[in-house]
């Protein structure tokens, strides 16, 4: 009995975990927290309970993000064990989640209509701060129909009906294993749960028939993205330079009939004064369209002479067909370690600390980079387009009609990881109800209409060029204009379950 609590929720991560490498195993994800649950209800210790649901979260991040060993060796440039290290302490960390949540499940049963597990996920996934902010509903990316309530609650309607069904399979197999047939089955659950199935399955299948027919009616942008397939081995070294910036001017030399041109993070390896007003001939030659607008990633400084040193951004450059630079953009959400050294002025002065650099900037945002009164873009740089709140601000703040994602997925390799960052971002699309472009350099290169479907894609790791006409859409959907409202209900909620609970002094779970 014990291997078999052991391996119970292994089990649960592999089913957990499978839908994130192969899509069209969605329906794992209805019955991946059987197993968890079964040996939660068996756990005798608050420290038992915390266990299983670890060694299922860490299960699920070794096997969902394998691909991050690779990552890490090539972007910090560790050797195989350490990278190993490394990614195993990211799983631990990673896995946490679910040890909070199986304690919670533990101590405080399943409640009246077996919601409390499902408000407590939804809670501790809004809350609990993640290197890659995934969310149980994005197994569900291909679901297409299930996912449009994305517009009201953000993904944690999904992950509440995808936990709360869970719940419910659980008792109703419980009531037909009993040996002694005492456990009724929960018919008046199960109808409940199948209703909100169908009313969200009804909801999105007349959202999707909407959407279709606004995306019709709209305006739409002819746009090209450039792919340039830059090795990780040449991007941003010197000697490469000439070279890198080349294959993005050949191949958008042959692009005809575009607003918008577009390339990745950092295809520009060259760095930028932040306040540049034109840029110089050998980064737009001769031959590059002049009736286009070029947005691109780059690296830009800004020098204060009151201050030593200076200001680094990672930023995107909007110019038109003459090189003139229209407007910028700095990336809001750096990657800690990668883009900048937390707390480097403090450890800085640390005995035998060497002196550190503060790495980039934060840029302060929404700022949109407009073309025109109706093209609107709302860059987003590298993961930027897995945060909900900056998509939901650009739009609900400054009027974007265009999500862009620029980022250099190389790090990646030729893993599931381009693919997986494409479906957590497709998201964003269904929540602001706008089209989505991902401009990278490597793949996925793709657009992502505001129905959330991942339309003309280029082949990874190859170079291309991505035409689209792209319909500009308008208006605030109600996750828009309120947020995470949902996910601060489950929150509050939650506390006072635990407050009634700690009040009665109830040690264990009512059965």
């Amino acid at each position: 009995m014990a291997l078999v609590n052991f391996l119970s929720p292994i089990f649960g991560g592999i089913l957990l975990a499978t839908p994130f490498l192969y899509p069209p195993l969605y329906v794992l994800t209805w019955v991946a927290l059987l197993p968890l649950f079964w040996v939660i209800r068996r756990s005798t210790s608050n420290r038992e309970a915390f266990l299983f649901g670890w060694t299922m979260g860490i299960t699920i991040n070794l096997v969902g993000f394998y691909w991050l060993i690779y990552t890490i060796r090539v972007f910090g440039g560790y050797s195989y064990g350490v990278s190993a290290i490394i990614f195993l302490l990211f799983a631990l960390y990673s896995g946490l989640p679910l040890g909070f949540f199986s304690l919670l499940v533990w101590r405080c049963g399943l409640g009246p209509l077996s919601l409390f597990p499902p408000l407590f996920w939804v809670a501790i996934e809004f809350w609990f701060p993640l290197l890659f902010p995934w969310h149980l509903a994005n197994s569900q990316a291909t679901f297409l129909s299930l996912i449009q309530s994305a517009d009201l609650v953000g993904p944690y309607g999904t992950s509440f009906l995808l936990v709360w069904a869970n719940t419910v399979l659980l008792k109703i197999a419980e009531a037909f294993l009993s040996h002694q047939g005492g456990r009724k089955i929960p018919l008046r659950e199960a109808a409940i749960v199948a209703v909100a199935l169908l009313g969200v399955l009804f909801y999105g299948n007349l959202k999707l028939r909407a959407i279709s027919a606004e995306m019709k009616a709209a305006k739409s942008l002819t746009l090209a993205v450039v792919q340039g397939n830059i090795s990780i081995r040449k991007k941003g070294e010197i000697s490469y330079m000439e070279s890198n910036l080349e294959s993005y001017i050949d191949l958008t030399k042959k692009i005809r009939g575009s607003t918008l041109v577009i390339w990745p993070e950092s295809a520009v390896d060259a760095w930028l004064p932040d306040r540049l007003k034109q840029l110089p001939p050998e980064l737009f030659p001769e031959g590059v369209p002049t009736t286009s607008f070029l947005l691109f990633g780059v690296r830009s400084f800004l020098r204060d002479p009151t201050v030593p040193g200076l200001t680094a951004f990672n930023s995107a450059f909007l110019v038109d067909g003459q090189g003139s630079v229209l407007s910028r953009y700095h990336k809001q959400v750096l990657l800690a370690f990668g883009e900048y050294i937390p707390f480097s002025a403090v450890l800085s002065r640390l005995p035998g600390m060497p002196p550190m650099g503060s790495g980039f900037t934060s840029g302060d945002g929404p700022r949109t980079l407009d073309i025109s009164p109706t093209i609107k873009l709302a860059p987003l740089i590298c993961y930027e387009d897995l945060i909900p709140r900056l998509s939901r601000r650009f739009v609900g703040e400054s009027d974007a009609t265009l999500l862009v994602n620029l980022t250099n997925d190389a790090w990646f390799g030729n893993t599931a990881a381009p693919w997986q960052h494409a479906r957590l971002a497709k998201w964003r699309a269904i929540e602001t109800r706008r089209t989505l472009v991902r401009a990278t350099n490597t793949g996925l290169t793709t657009v992502i209409n505001p129905r959330g479907e991942i339309l003309e894609t280029l082949p990874t790791f190859s170079s291309g060029v991505l035409t689209a006409d792209v319909p500009l859409m308008k208006g605030q959907t109600l996750y828009v204009r309120f947020g995470d409202w949902f996910a601060w209900m489950t929150t509050i909620a939650s506390l006072a379950i635990l407050i009634l609970r700690w009040r009665r002094h109830r040690e264990r779970p009512e059965r």
